[in-house]
């Protein structure tokens, strides 16, 4: 193999599940000295520092970067290892989670083939302590089942209605109708390739994950690509930019590449599922940057881009306790987003009625 892939990972703490996630990079079918492993330590005070310099010493793809004052979210480290790494191709690994073991190989060679810029698949979402494992949302139809006949997977559903009112009624209000330009969807897709995000806008539609991709260097460096200063959503702007800017894009709706592991107890909590007025207000931001980033683009880019993930943010806020103070914050966020977003009537109904429940909160609230 003449080319050689980087791995970025941003590590702050995560000592009890580190050593997985290096592992599932360490064993890859492609042989890890077509590999070069960056580990970004963001100042870790549980001994994730001394277990990557043990990987550095012991292969020869791994290398370990620590950063002297700790950034507080991944944008940092990820940006780190951007500015150091050397490989033809670019990839993403949170520490927590595990690439599956032919990830890389089978993503390099559908980039490498189609000489893509970006390469990407779907991933498994594990619940790691309530047992259920979802696959990732696809808007194409998909034959898993037959690719994966020892799984037992279900369809991605965050807002647990039964399943025939999310196929039926949700999913069709959160995603919009089905933009079908370049590819039918009266049966199962295997892969989709184009040449630019406008030949087919639903590839916006699932989730903006930097870590189910493959993306070359030259896309990365030649575009000056980084990750914003977001402390949750920062993948979400970097994915979307990406795939703007990308010539050739190749999606494999049959291929689980990653494995997303969701915790929620107490003393071993995912950042995604730690809900604060931080996370909810840099996510809105996030959203901001991305409808500015699709300024010109057609209308479908705009509002597949952004819309589908307002009702998630929604979901949370709804679900979570804020001061009045904390809804005044993101009740002006709303409204930022709302002046330049307006792409059609659907988006300015599902932004106004946001905002008015915000209000209706605040209106009841004590100081």
């Amino acid at each position: 193999m003449d080319d050689k892939i980087s791995i970025i990972l941003p590590i702050f703490n995560v000592g009890d599940h580190l050593k997985g996630g290096i592992d599932s990079l360490i064993n890859q079918t492609i042989g890890n000295e077509n590999l070069e492993i960056i580990m970004v330590n963001d100042c870790s005070t549980d001994g994730s520092d001394k277990i990557i310099d043990e990987y550095a010493e012991k292969y020869d793809c791994c290398i370990a970067i620590h950063h002297e004052k700790n950034s507080g979210a991944a944008y940092t480290p990820r940006n780190t290892g951007i500015d150091a790494c050397t490989g033809d191709y670019i990839m993403f690994l949170d520490p927590d989670d595990r690439y599956t073991p032919d990830a890389c190989e089978t993503l390099y060679h559908a980039a490498k083939k189609n000489d893509a810029d970006v390469a990407f698949g779907r991933f498994r979402r594990i619940f790691e302590y309530g047992g259920k494992v979802q696959k990732s949302y696809s808007p194409y139809i998909d034959s898993l089942e037959k690719h994966y006949p020892d799984e037992e997977l279900e369809t991605a559903n965050f807002l647990d209605v039964p399943d025939f009112v999310w196929d039926h009624f949700v999913e069709k209000f959160l995603y919009g109708k089905t933009l079908e330009v370049t590819y039918p969807r009266d049966s199962p897709l295997d892969t989709i390739k184009v040449d630019n995000i406008e030949q087919e806008p639903d590839l916006l539609k699932m989730a903006p994950a930097v870590w189910s991709k493959i993306y070359k260097r030259e896309l990365i460096m030649d575009n000056d690509l980084r990750f914003q200063p977001f402390v949750s959503g920062d993948d979400m702007a970097f994915s979307l930019e990406a795939l703007l800017k990308a010539k050739g894009i190749v999606f494999l709706n049959n291929f689980l590449c990653y494995d997303y592991y969701i915790r929620d107890l107490p003393d071993d909590k995912s950042i995604t599922n730690t809900v604060n007025v931080r996370l909810l207000n840099e996510l809105m931001e996030s959203y901001i940057y991305c409808r500015q980033c699709t300024e010109g683009f057609s209308k479908e880019i705009q509002t597949v881009s952004v819309n589908p993930h307002l009702l998630h943010w929604t979901n949370s806020w709804k679900h979570s306790p804020f001061t009045k103070d904390e809804n005044k914050l993101l009740l002006s966020k709303v409204n930022k987003l709302k002046s330049i977003h307006k792409s059609d009537l659907k988006t300015k109904m599902l932004l106004s009625s946001i905002s008015t429940a915000i209000e209706s909160k605040i209106q009841i609230q004590k100081e």
